[in-house]
């Protein structure tokens, strides 16, 4: 076996697309910032140019600014690399055997867009011309950018809808949510995205398309119901119990065990069942 096909074998596939994602999430986060900046830019710019040059904060806003496209612009151009034990979206196409399609487009884009060539001349890995007439000036407008951010998160949601099944739209879009809140340290907010936590609808929506997809969500758990011994169906995944054709969702999930369930008239208009576990 190759060392890159021993590379490939030896990573766990959870640790490559928990850290790729992370990877796109710093991604985001330095667009989300740049964004802002502009915007407060924008704001403070006027028709005297004069004015502009010697406004203090506005010249500190656009260096940032500058800075932070730059890291989104190196960042890109590192994922499209064509290379094993990086993070890489080539890295998934060899250990997944899917996406060829999509991440060749990606990486056709970086190149052409001219990413690779301003990370080498502007950013890092920086290449020297022998001359100073060979020294040139590389600018990728804002829309490239934009573009490049948009087709990676594309890239990382199809690969998570491949890898964790239903539960990727769902999960990313609680993610979404999360966007804008502060989370410490940054590339755990993403990493931990498969562990978010879902509402009763959502997971039973999950498990729905799961089932008409072919994947055997129902197992048998021992327990009692009213002190009476007896077997539910139930699907630990998500935490969901079958009782008949009522599916009850618990309030915590992953589920183990359940010792026992008791039921007690909830009271109200509709005198519904009120699930408890003990």
């Amino acid at each position: 076996m190759s060392r890159k096909k021993l590379r490939i074998h030896n990573t766990p596939l959870d640790n490559l697309i928990s850290n790729l994602r992370s990877e796109v999430g710093e991604i985001i986060l330095s667009w989300i910032l740049m964004r802002d900046l502009m915007v407060q830019a924008n704001q403070l710019r006027t028709d005297d140019l004069k004015a502009n040059m010697d406004n203090h904060v506005l010249w500190t806003l656009n260096i940032l600014s500058d800075k932070l496209r730059d890291e989104i612009v190196a960042r890109l151009a590192e994922l499209a690399e064509k290379k094993i034990g990086r993070l890489t979206f080539y890295f998934v196409q060899q250990k997944l055997g899917k996406f060829d399609d999509e991440i060749k487009a990606f990486m056709q884009f970086v190149k052409s867009s001219r990413f690779r060539e301003k990370r080498n001349y502007d950013i890092s890995h920086k290449e020297l011309p022998e001359q100073w007439t060979d020294h040139k000036s590389i600018h990728i407008p804002y829309f490239l950018v934009l573009k490049g951010v948009a087709l990676a998160l594309h890239l990382i949601k199809r690969i998570d809808r491949s890898v964790l099944g239903p539960s990727a739209p769902y999960l990313w879009r609680e993610m979404r949510k999360k966007r804008y809140q502060p989370m410490t340290p940054l590339k755990a907010g993403y990493s931990i995205l498969p562990y978010l936590r879902l509402s009763d609808e959502q997971r039973i929506d999950v498990i729905n398309q799961e089932v008409s997809e072919g994947k055997d969500v129902w197992s048998d758990m021992p327990t009692k119901i009213d002190g009476v011994e007896t077997t539910v169906k139930v699907c630990k995944e998500w935490g969901i119990i079958l009782l008949g054709k009522r599916a009850i969702a618990l309030k915590q999930y992953p589920l183990q065990s359940i010792s026992d369930i008791s039921f007690e008239a909830a009271g109200g208009a509709n005198d519904q069942q009120q699930l408890t576990l003990q």
